[in-house]
C-alpha cells in the first residue's frame, strides 16, 4: 500500500477514533530523531533479504495465539522447514519465546512485553518500532535501548528513516510489511478479531483472556478490514494457520 492509499483509510481511522494527527507527526519526528542520533537503524534491505519469496509465519497477540503456536511446532517438526519467516506482532513475542521460537522481526508501538522485545532485540531480532500519538514516553524510555530497528509510522507522509507501507495496529502492520517486501505466502497465526483480548495484547489483564474494551474491539475490525484489504490488492497469498 502506497501513502496515497493510505491517506483516505488514514483519516477515515482518525476521525473515527477522535486521535491527534498532530501528535501522531510528534511521535514521528520524535523517533526520526532517535533513530538519527544514535544511529541504531538498519538498511531495509536487510529485511527485503529475510522476507522476499519466503513463508512468513505472522503471529498475533490474539486468544488462539497458544493453539497456533503449536500448530505451528507441529508443522516444523513434520515438514522439517528450515527457510521460513516469523514476524511477531509486540506481545505475542513474549508467548513465542515461552515455547523456544525465535522471531525474525517484532512489529512493535512498544506497548508489550519490552522484557521480551529488548531479551530477543539483543540476541538479533529486527524491531520495527512505530510511533503513533500514544506513544511518546515508551519511544523516548525504550528506543534508544534497541539496535537493529527499523522506524515506522502511520502519518501520511515521507519521514526521514521512517518507513508506512500501510496498516493500523501492530498484527495488520506486520502484513503489509511482508507483502511490501514481497513474501511468498503469509501464514496467519493468533490473529483474531473477536471481542476478546489477551493478557500478551494488554499485560495489565487479571485474566488470560478478557472481553476487549470498546477500543479495543473497533480495533480489531479495522485490522480486520485491512487485512481484507490486502487479501484483493496485495501480491502475497494470505491463509490462516489450520
Amino acid at each position: 500500500m502506497n501513502l496515497k492509499e493510505w491517506k483516505p483509510i488514514y483519516n477515515e481511522i482518525m476521525d473515527d477514533f477522535g486521535f491527534s494527527k498532530e501528535n501522531d507527526l510528534k511521535s514521528a519526528y520524535l523517533l526520526k530523531d532517535i533513530i538519527k542520533n544514535t544511529g541504531n537503524n538498519i538498511e531495509l534491505y536487510n529485511l527485503e533479504n529475510i522476507i522476499k519469496n519466503k513463508i512468513v509465519y505472522i503471529f498475533g497477540a490474539g486468544p488462539s495465539l497458544k493453539k497456533h503456536i503449536k500448530s505451528y511446532k507441529n508443522i516444523i517438526n513434520s515438514e522439517k522447514e528450515k527457510d521460513n519467516i516469523i514476524i511477531s506482532a509486540d506481545g505475542a513475542t513474549k508467548a513465542l519465546l515461552e515455547e523456544n521460537i525465535i522471531p525474525n522481526i517484532i512489529v512493535s508501538d512498544l506497548d508489550g512485553d519490552l522484557t521480551s522485545i529488548i531479551e530477543r532485540n539483543n540476541n538479533g531480532s529486527i524491531v520495527v518500532v512505530h510511533a503513533h500519538g500514544d506513544n511518546v514516553e515508551a519511544i523516548k524510555k525504550y528506543a534508544p535501548q534497541l539496535k537493529n530497528i527499523v522506524g515506522s509510522s502511520q502519518f501520511p507522509e515521507e519521514i526521514e528513516n521512517l518507513i508506512n507501507y500501510g496498516g493500523f495496529t501492530d498484527g495488520d502492520r506486520c502484513c503489509f510489511l511482508a507483502e511490501h517486501f514481497n513474501a511468498k505466502e503469509l501464514i496467519l497465526c493468533g490473529m483474531d478479531f473477536g471481542e476478546y483480548t489477551t493478557k500478551y495484547s494488554r499485560p495489565n489483564l487479571k485474566e488470560d483472556i478478557e472481553k476487549a474494551d470498546p477500543i479495543k474491539i473497533k480495533k480489531l475490525q479495522y485490522a480486520e478490514k485491512l487485512i481484507n484489504w490486502l487479501k484483493e490488492n496485495g501480491n502475497s497469498n494470505i491463509t490462516f494457520i489450520q
